[in-house]
């Protein structure tokens, strides 16, 4: 996939021409993924029992979507809105990559989804031992 396709993922970018109300809508949907992503990487932290039991189930369906799908869905969601062509395929572009990108930092697809799968995975861990041996 190259750095094209991952140049949409930016939250900064949009396309003029989709208007103003779909430029919008994309903008929550990329604020809902940060806000899943910084959830699902630390809700092991949160002090609530009710997160870790969230995170225990969320992170499993969040993962098997990801193997189904072969995309993730907000950002297939917000790809669409913004009107990017391959919106829905895996050319659609990397969320990770392109919030890495804001900050400079180049990351391939590869290291996008080895990430998000061991942090997936790590938290989820960490929700169980916190549940089950920590308390």
């Amino acid at each position: 996939m190259g750095d094209k396709a991952n140049e949409w993922c930016a939250f900064a970018r949009g396309v003029e021409e989709v208007g103003v109300v779909r430029l919008a809508l994309a903008r929550f949907v990329y604020s809902l993924h940060i806000a899943t992503t910084v959830f699902v990487t630390w809700v092991w932290l949160l002090p609530w029992p009710v997160a870790w039991w969230v995170g225990v189930f969320f992170i499993p369906v969040m993962i098997l979507h990801w193997k189904i799908a072969d995309v993730c869905i907000l950002t297939t969601i917000e790809m669409a809105l913004r009107g990017h062509p391959e919106a829905g395929s895996p050319e659609q572009g990397s969320f990770l990559v392109g919030l890495f990108g804001i900050f400079g930092i180049r990351i391939t697809f590869e290291t996008a989804s080895r990430l998000a799968y061991g942090m997936s995975y790590t938290s989820l861990g960490l929700c169980l031992l916190r549940l089950f041996v920590t308390g």
